[in-house]
């Protein structure tokens, strides 16, 4: 799944048609000269880096470079998922890919762990002295088809619906517990002249957010092994549940849950209208409060609750999964350094840093990180055995999460129906 977690100067939006912006963030001529303040030749104290999401990138960098002194990271940042997704995979081609770079769990798309551990682009990492502390739920995103260790999982993220408190108080309303209660928390929310949910489809990556939310309740709260059973061909994305939630979509839309025209809507102004309360919530992942917060007034706090499926409470699933992932290019020019900097990302520091700064919870165990309120259900709701992976990082091609994406547009757009949708999806499953 494509993710934002940062603030726009560093946006990691998924926006089609965008323009590749890369922004050199770090030099130093020491170290491109003699490299004699680090110890050995230029080559070892310098280390390339590209990511999608510069803020909390760069805040790692900055804790990096202060705990090894002489050593400087020329990091290159893109301002959209897709611009990066095909700059990188042509670097890979061409050979001129940085040494570490940021890659997606599991097989959501072409510069997700699995595919790039498929074409042979990615360095192992078993020998890590941190490999074995990645536990059962989420090493597999970050593990190639043998089950070898690839990646470092830096951030878990959850989806739910959160929420501009104050907004919220000030309409006399209360949070919805079941999905009936948030088609009257829409009434109410509009007779109060208020949006109850901002909603940005323009940025297409948020297309996917709210059937994400429902379907953790509706399809993989009660099978978790529905996507086993997809790949065994027993059951379909038509035949299942996931109609049910593509029908509330249209349900909520219609009930005026939403703003005008979400399809001409982008992720800065869905963020602007939650900030500034002008929408009481959001159904987002949870870094959409520390994105929010710089619309916000000042002393604006954001909660985040799970978006019910349901009118049985009990019956909530939060969506959580791995979020941001660094791999080492099989082809680094400077492997060792590579290395260090992975082990700095799965370290107690570089995990609180970079969690903290892109508004999600470290990956890994971190007893230098604090969570907020929006944070805090993430954990509550996987000790209590209540979280659910999010589906794209199970299925078998890229080519489901596009066809979702697009699909969910032009459902919008009522150019095609959800039978129509869901079966596009259910063959480009089919494709392998």
């Amino acid at each position: 799944m494509n993710l934002v977690p940062t603030r726009r100067a560093g946006l990691g939006a998924l926006a089609f048609g965008a323009v590749l912006a890369l922004v050199g963030c770090s030099t130093s001529p020491a170290a491109s000269s003699s490299g004699e303040e680090g110890g050995g030749a230029a080559s070892d104290v310098v280390l390339t880096l590209a990511g999608a999401g510069e803020a909390p990138a760069q805040a790692a960098i900055d804790a990096f470079e202060a705990a090894n002194p002489g050593v400087t990271v020329d990091a290159t940042f893109a301002n959209d998922d897709e611009s990066y997704q095909q700059t990188l995979r042509t670097q890979l081609s061409g050979g001129t890919a940085p040494d570490v770079f940021r890659v997606w769990p599991g097989n959501g798309n072409a510069t997700s762990v699995l595919p790039l551990s498929d074409d042979g682009l990615l360095a192992p990492l078993d020998d890590a002295e941190w490999a074995d502390s990645i536990g059962d739920a989420v090493r597999p995103v970050v593990e190639d088809a043998d089950g070898g260790l690839v990646g470092v999982p830096v951030t878990v993220v959850g989806i739910g619906a959160v929420w501009n408190d104050q907004a919220v108080e000030a309409a006399g309303l209360t949070v919805p517990d079941t999905y009936t209660e948030v088609l009257q928390f829409c009434a109410d929310a509009k007779a109060a002249g208020k949006i109850a949910f901002a909603l940005g489809l323009k940025s297409t990556w948020v297309t996917q957010l709210v059937p994400y939310a429902l379907t953790a309740t509706s399809v993989y709260g009660p099978d978790p092994d529905f996507t086993k059973k997809q790949l065994a061909g027993e059951t379909t994305f038509v035949d299942s549940a996931w109609k049910d939630a593509q029908h509330q979509y249209l349900e909520m839309r219609d009930a005026g849950c939403f703003n005008d025209s979400p399809n001409g809507i982008g992720y800065d102004e869905q963020m602007t209208m939650l900030g500034k309360g002008e929408a009481l919530g959001a159904v987002h992942i949870t870094s959409a409060a520390a994105n929010a917060q710089q619309y916000a007034p000042e002393g604006t706090t954001f909660s985040m609750t799970p978006f019910p499926a349901t009118d049985d409470a009990a019956e909530t699933m939060l969506p959580v999964s791995v979020g941001i992932v660094y791999a080492v290019n099989a082809k680094a020019k400077n492997p060792q350094l590579a290395k260090k900097f992975v082990d700095f990302l799965a370290s107690s520091e570089g995990q609180a840093v970079y969690a903290t700064a892109a508004g999600a919870a470290p990956a890994l165990e971190s007893s230098d990180f604090e969570p907020d309120e929006v944070l805090a259900a993430v954990g509550e709701f996987q000790a209590a055995g209540k979280a659910r992976p999010f589906p794209d990082v199970a299925w078998p091609n890229t080519k489901v999460q596009q066809e979702h994406l697009a699909g969910i547009q032009e459902l919008f757009n009522d150019t095609i129906g959800v039978d129509e949708l869901l079966t596009r999806m259910d063959e480009a499953f089919n494709e392998g």
